[in-house]
């Protein structure tokens, strides 16, 4: 993201210093997508293991709060007017869009993400060849999120579908890290591959529909771009965690790890030290030196701050922005006790659940006791007692009591 936006290519050969920048233009901002799809999975996992209905519905408050967030501070950050299309906005549609898809089974999953990719491209392509690239449609809050922006939430959602699929498998487990990075190369290869061989193949015309259709150009949104951006995204998630599973390398990407759990607010605070730089800076760059600060800095200070304080400071804004409490248990039982005396040895089968211990002067019952359940025995044959005064026993001295 950062090579995207400051990145000045000085070289043109790929193992050359900066010969490599071509990689980042595009395909970061669908790793960021991807990886949001992740978070859902890891957000909703306590629901999808419990299938508590109750559960699900404080996930979905919460989701809706993170996305009313990320718009506000998406638009507060586009209006820094920097050249940088911000994400944010789009972000945060793309969640509400996630929606209805939290509960779908995985392969139900991959199947909608396919599909979307094939069909969403039709309109999101012929909007853009109408409109042109530099059209203010594409910024309109709304119509720019959904459909005429950088980042149309109708075709991106693509990219958190698969994001979710991949946060819902065992990421721990080298079997599941070595099959993503397969699935990663093999989808980079045959959607690069495929446009590649369309382009030779059919030879659109230049700015035509056709051209966006098998062109493989950073941002086009055609389904080869995307279908490769997914590839290289799931590979490089595979890679991180193969990389992680050794202490040294996990240790020396330890600044990566920390910058990476606080990236709202890297991401965040990047867009205000490229407008502090100005616009010259990303559209004519001179020197890769403000990069390289950049890229420092974030290493250092994230660390630092993951070391010191923990959770990033946009990050634990965040969390106290949608944080809802888990509803508290009621006291429930296997069934509810019949009117009227019960009969020995019938008595509540299950025991009251407490969110907290019981309030003074409440007695639990214990199934260990079925005593106290039990009917009172019987008095003693004998002279009737004679009712006293309410609230009193009668007077044992009393005539016919000795």
């Amino acid at each position: 993201m950062f090579v995207a936006h400051l990145g000045m290519e000085r070289h043109t050969g790929l193992l050359t210093p900066t010969g490599w920048f071509f990689v980042a233009d595009g395909r970061p901002s669908a790793l960021f997508a991807l990886l949001a799809g992740v978070g859902v999975a890891f957000m909703t996992r306590r629901a999808r293991t419990s299938g508590d209905e109750v559960e699900w519905q404080r996930q979905r408050i919460r989701i809706v709060k993170r996305s009313l967030v990320l718009y506000v501070l998406g638009w507060a950050l586009t209006f820094l007017s920097t050249p940088v299309a911000v994400i944010l906005p789009a972000y945060a549609v793309m969640f509400l869009l996630m929606l209805p898809f939290l509960k779908v089974r995985t392969p139900v999953l991959l199947g909608w993400a396919a599909g979307i990719l094939l069909v969403a491209q039709l309109p999101v392509l012929a909007v853009r060849q109408e409109i042109g690239e530099a059209s203010p449609w594409r910024i309109v809050p709304g119509v720019g999120e959904l459909l005429t922006g950088y980042y149309p939430a109708i075709s991106w959602i693509a990219y958190l579908l698969v994001g979710l699929a991949v946060g819902r498998a065992a990421l721990r487990s080298v079997r599941t890290q070595l099959v993503l990075l397969g699935v990663g190369v093999v989808a980079a290869v045959v959607g690069y591959g495929a446009g590649a061989l369309l382009q030779e193949l059919f030879r659109p015309a230049p700015d035509s529909f056709g051209e966006l259709l098998v062109s493989t150009q950073p941002h086009t949104d055609s389904a080869v771009e995307m279908v490769g951006n997914t590839g290289v995204a799931v590979a490089v998630v595979a890679l991180c965690l193969l990389a992680t599973r050794v202490p040294v390398p996990r240790v020396l990407l330890t600044p990566v790890s920390a910058s990476g759990a606080m990236s709202l607010t890297v991401y965040s605070l990047h867009i205000v030290y490229i407008r502090i730089l100005g616009d010259d800076a990303v559209w004519y760059p001179t020197s890769n030196w403000p990069l390289v600060a950049l890229v420092l800095a974030t290493f250092v200070l994230a660390t630092a701050w993951q070391l010191l304080w923990g959770q990033g400071p946009f990050e634990r804004a965040m969390h106290a922005l949608i944080r809802s409490r888990p509803p508290t248990a009621q006291p429930t039982w296997a069934s509810p006790p019949g009117p009227g005396p019960s009969t020995p040895g019938q008595y509540p089968t299950a025991q009251p659940t407490w969110a907290s211990p019981p309030p003074p002067g409440v007695v639990v019952p214990s199934a260990s006791t079925p005593a106290a359940h039990a009917p009172a025995a019987a008095p003693p044959p004998g002279p009737p007692r004679v009712a006293g005064p309410a609230g009193r026993w009668p007077d044992p001295h009393a005539p016919g009591r000795r």
